[in-house]
């Protein structure tokens, strides 16, 4: 069976396209076409009618926009590809000697596929990107707004709505606080896969050492030479010389060489950047709602999340 050695499983908002992206530019990695196939969201047919929308079936159309809810400022569809086979079809393109991959954000806060999961693939290796939950939400929020997919005007009134609109079958992807309560969504998953099978990637550092991160998720996902195994088009165009006198062209453009792993990170960078911070005293009024899952978190990790507490990704928030 082609199936996936290593999953990007999470969070949403937190660059996980990007990071899909870059990877995609691995010689040594075979990444699925499909940026979010979304498969283990599914049971295996095009709607689990045993669940509501948005619990572990097919596409989820509830909510605003219905089934709509694809397109624009990042979103993608939850029309998730349910067949076995099809799926392993995103994988048969490799070699069957580099480690093959996919990226689905979802899959993080979602136990039940973590459940598929490892009933399917049980030596699977994941990555994880972890925001501040904060600007995660706001984030999400900000998106879906920009998208005409919330109706509601505040950020408060959506986290204050998110049980009620989860009872009333809403899919995942409004669920503003619950996609970022890593500690939570950890716990569960470290009861079906060991933490060595798990990789936890900063948002922030990402974000400020896109290189650094490479290597690291490369080297864990088994790539052959993790930092040099970037191929794409390694020569760019230098501008034409004009003539100031009569705007002429006088020379052609000429190629340009640049190094492929520079191309890749400039690339990442620039689909990275943060989006405006939350308002003023937002992050105050909503990080009750996350304070007790932050500390779960570092418990579980061993690693300090204090300035999620403060000020959260300070660097990012500083540099906008």
């Amino acid at each position: 069976m082609a199936l996936p050695d290593f999953v990007v499983i999470g969070a949403p908002e937190a660059g996980t396209s990007s990071l899909h992206a870059a990877l995609t530019r691995h010689l040594g990695l075979a990444m699925s076409p499909v940026a979010e196939p979304g498969y283990f969201l599914t049971s295996g047919r095009p709607r689990d009618e045993a669940s509501p929308p948005g619990h572990g079936g097919g596409a989820s159309s509830a909510g605003p926009g219905g089934a709509r809810a694809a397109g624009g400022a990042g979103l993608t569809s939850e029309n998730y590809i349910w067949c076995l086979s099809d799926y392993e079809t995103l994988f048969r393109g490799g070699d069957g000697r580099r480690p093959r991959g996919e990226s689905t954000p979802y899959y993080l806060a979602e136990f039940s596929a973590q459940r598929r999961m490892h009933e399917l693939l049980p030596y699977l290796r994941m990555i994880a990107v972890l925001r501040d939950p904060v600007e995660r939400a706001y984030a999400n929020w900000l998106a879906h707004r920009r998208a005409g997919l919330e109706p509601l005007p505040t950020l408060i009134e959506a986290l204050d709505a998110e049980e009620e609109r989860r009872a009333a079958g809403w899919g995942r992807r409004w669920r503003y606080a619950e996609l970022g309560r890593y500690g939570v969504q950890l716990r569960r998953l470290y009861t079906l896969f060991p933490p060595s099978q798990v990789l936890l990637v900063r948002y922030r550092d990402l974000v400020l050492e896109p290189a650094a991160v490479l290597r690291r998720v490369c080297g864990f996902v088994g790539a052959v030479d993790p930092a040099a195994g970037f191929g794409c088009d390694s020569r760019i165009f230098a501008p034409a010389a004009i003539d100031p006198g009569t705007t002429r062209v006088v020379r052609e453009a000429v190629p340009a060489a640049v190094d492929p792993m520079d191309a890749v990170l400039a690339e990442l960078r620039r689909s990275l950047r943060p989006g405006p911070p939350p308002p003023p005293g937002l992050r105050e009024q909503v990080l009750d709602r996350f304070r007790d899952d932050i500390a779960l978190l570092g418990q579980l990790t061993g690693s300090s999340f204090a300035e999620w507490l403060d000020r959260g990704d300070l660097p990012l928030t500083a540099g906008r």
